[in-house]
């Protein structure tokens, strides 16, 4: 109740500072609504619009055809608390300091996603996965009516609440993500019943004795993430009621990956770090635009800034998205990079250049992994806990690199990296993943 009476207070304080409602103090620019939904354990090629037609995703898919879809965007960790703060910060992990999902650190507020907004006039709602503590230190004037594993489960009525309270009295940011499709798997019948599990497609990387357990498995990842969409439906529903949808801008993301089969969540593989990114605002953003050059989801965070007229920090590392999507840039990354860490760490002793297991680099073609620790199946379920159902993690020892030609080999099955014709290209790649690290203010690697 207390922590409820102090947002309201907060909320007051906010909506009697903000000199012109829905527009930013310098241009007076129309600053819009912005819903940053966040998918939470999510298969990057469960859904419609990224081509999948057994899936059931039709609201994310009609959001998706409105808009700009950034198809091969990737995360600096396959893990949702650092991923999550890197969000909040704008920042890589290991320059944020949260880099697991298990330690006592917290995230600085200073320079927060939802603080910047606030100061702009934002009314700042935050609902679901959220890591970091008090809500208001972070920037938040409402929300966390619910925990996790209840928000929209249980049903969103505190976020509904907030919309007919706050909307089109100023604008609002919230933070959708509900602990959906994560575990645990427990959909109602209704969206086990949209899928016929004996017509689910196998994938080849799927033995035939395997074959009955991913089907049972992945029948119930198809029936969360229609859970999850039907969920995003009832928001854009309540948006439309309020006369708020024309003037809200939708942004969307996988925390992590998850996949039923292949090594995902806490992984550096494709299935673990790879999102697809999508940025909707009907009439403002045009629609049916897709990018396939390499992007970053550090770059929502100077993206969502610049909507709503507020400078981005020199602290970000991201690039704003949203000249490309204006059609005034066609700006790209040669390369993309991340750093894997284990979910567990010493409490009190976080120090990333001890614990990081894995680098990675990728280009359009290429992927180059470094292994930095011995990774081995047995240390899984108690260090690393990297996500694989029916197929296991291939043991990887300290100093031991990976190649891959994702044009060719999109699973990474195929480890090129002891193929002389190759050496070069290693070489260059480890070099610009080193380099990465020093560049971004890593410190000297103790694992390498």
């Amino acid at each position: 109740m207390l922590f409820r009476i102090v947002f309201l207070i907060a909320a007051i304080l906010v909506s009697h500072t903000t000199s012109r409602i829905g527009l930013t103090a310098v241009t007076g620019a129309e600053q819009p609504n912005i819903v940053f939904i966040i998918s939470d354990d999510h298969d990057n090629e469960h859904l419609g619009f990224m081509g999948n037609h057994s899936v059931h995703t039709p609201n994310l898919d009609r959001l998706a055809r409105s808009g700009a879809v950034f198809t091969t965007a990737h995360l600096p960790m396959s893990r949702c608390h650092p991923t999550l703060a890197s969000f909040l910060s704008g920042r890589w992990p290991h320059q944020s300091g949260i880099y697991y999902n298990y330690g006592t650190a917290k995230l600085s507020p200073t320079n927060s996603l939802p603080n910047l907004l606030r100061d702009a006039g934002y009314a700042t709602y935050v609902e679901g996965k959220y890591w970091e503590g008090d809500p208001r230190e972070m920037g938040f004037t409402h929300g966390a009516g619910k925990t996790a594993n209840k928000f929209v489960r249980d049903g969103q009525d505190d976020l509904f609440a907030f919309i007919d309270e706050r909307g089109g009295k100023q604008p609002l940011f919230i933070w959708w993500a509900p602990l959906i499709p994560h575990t645990p798997h427990n959909p109602p019948q209704r969206y086990l019943d949209l899928f016929d599990k004996d017509k689910i497609s196998v994938p080849d990387y799927i033995s035939a004795e395997n074959k009955k357990e991913f089907l049972k498995k992945e029948h119930l990842s198809f029936a969360m993430e229609a859970w999850l969409d039907d969920g995003i439906g009832q928001l854009e529903g309540k948006l439309h009621e309020k006369g708020l949808y024309e003037s809200t801008l939708f942004v969307f993301v996988i925390d992590n990956g998850w996949c039923n089969g292949r090594a995902s969540k806490g992984s550096p593989f494709e299935k673990g770090v790879r999102t697809p990114v999508f940025f909707t605002w009907p009439g403002k953003i045009k629609g049916g635009q897709r990018f396939r050059q390499l992007t970053s989801t550090l770059d929502i965070y100077p993206t969502l800034l610049d909507y709503a007229g507020v400078t981005t920090p020199d602290t970000a590392a991201g690039n704003n998205l949203r000249p490309i999507m204006d059609g005034k840039s066609n700006k790209t990354r040669d390369q993309l990079f991340g750093a894997i860490y284990p979910a567990f760490v010493t409490k009190g002793d976080e120090r990333p250049e001890r614990d990081v297991y894995a680098l990675y680099v990728r280009d359009k073609q290429w992927k180059y992994i470094l292994y930095l620790q011995d990774v081995e199946q047995k240390r899984n379920q108690s260090y690393f806990r990297i996500q694989s159902i029916v197929t296991e993690f291939p043991a990887r020892q300290r100093g031991d690199q990976d190649l891959f030609d994702l044009n060719a080999d999109p699973y990474e099955q195929t480890n090129l990296a002891g193929n002389r014709d190759h050496a070069e290209r290693i070489t260059a790649m480890k070099s610009a993943a080193l380099a990465w690290w020093k560049e971004t203010g890593g410190k000297p690697l103790q694992g390498g």
